[in-house]
């Protein structure tokens, strides 16, 4: 499948409205926190390319490897935004031309990682820009803080974003049929690619289920719902209804024992 001009600037201009310090959509809310993650840039590249099916597929999939990846102070391990944009248009491009989920799962995450680079030179370019811009403060020159704290980061960071992401997407366009014709599904770098793109969601849940559990016991609360799924066939909309009934059921024995455990207050105690 061919990419056109007009996908590859549409895609590039959401992959910049997405990028981290983009003001434009309810700030990180609605950029960062939203049309950045995989699931929704799936929908959003279906969408332009015309086939939201297979958008949402790749997206859902690589969403599973990211969904628990944080950037603590700006420590970006992986670049989310070029494999949401760059790397799952890619991912979406390799399906359609034959290619398994599992192996545009590889492709997303290698972007993503390649990516970085883009991260790393908006980080350092934006810290010149913050030089000047306090620059500008201590000389009350609000027309120079104006312009070293909005105007100039914007278009730097437009052009880190949208040039790179609009320019791999209409030239790779062509790549990723390629990598079909040279290596089919039953040939030894998909399989490769299809044995990573397999472990890698597993390696993304296995990351959030560190951060959310407190201790190794609370991992049945996740048993319990893969066995639901697993086992008894349950679907995820079902899963989620039985799930949020218990999580109400915990929130109240937690309230519950937490008032009982307080101590009195003095005036109590007299009483």
């Amino acid at each position: 499948m061919e990419v056109s001009i007009l996908q590859a600037v549409l895609i590039g201009i959401f992959a910049y409205l997405g990028s981290l310090s983009v003001p434009w959509l309810l700030g990180l809310t609605g950029g960062w926190y939203t049309i950045t993650r995989p699931l929704v840039s799936g929908f959003i590249i279906g969408l332009i390319l015309g086939d939201v099916q297979t958008g949402i597929i790749v997206g859902v999939a690589v969403q599973v490897v990211f969904i628990a990846l944080v950037t603590p102070g700006g420590q970006m391990p992986q670049d989310l935004n070029s494999a949401a944009f760059i790397g799952v248009t890619l991912g979406t491009l390799a399906v359609k031309g034959g290619a398994t989920t599992e192996s545009a799962v590889a492709i997303a995450t290698a972007v993503g990682a390649i990516g970085t680079i883009f991260h790393n030179f908006m980080m350092l370019t934006n810290s010149f820009w913050n030089h000047r811009a306090i620059a500008a403060i201590e000389n009350a020159d609000y027309k120079g803080l104006t312009l070293n704290h909005f105007v100039w980061p914007q278009i730097i960071q437009f052009f880190y974003r949208f040039i790179p992401t609009a320019l791999v997407v209409y030239l790779g366009s062509s790549l990723a049929t390629n990598i079909i014709n040279y290596f089919p599904v039953d040939s030894f770098v998909m399989r490769t690619l299809t044995a990573l793109g397999g472990m890698l969601p597993a390696v993304g849940v296995a990351i959030l289920l560190r951060q959310v559990t407190n201790r190794d016991i609370e991992l049945l609360y996740f048993l319990v719902g893969f066995t639901f799924i697993a086992v008894m066939g349950v679907n995820m909309i079902a899963l989620a209804i039985i799930g949020a009934f218990f999580a109400y059921l915990y929130f109240k024995f937690s309230e519950t024992k937490t008032a009982v455990e307080q101590p009195l207050s003095d005036v109590e105690e007299e009483l």
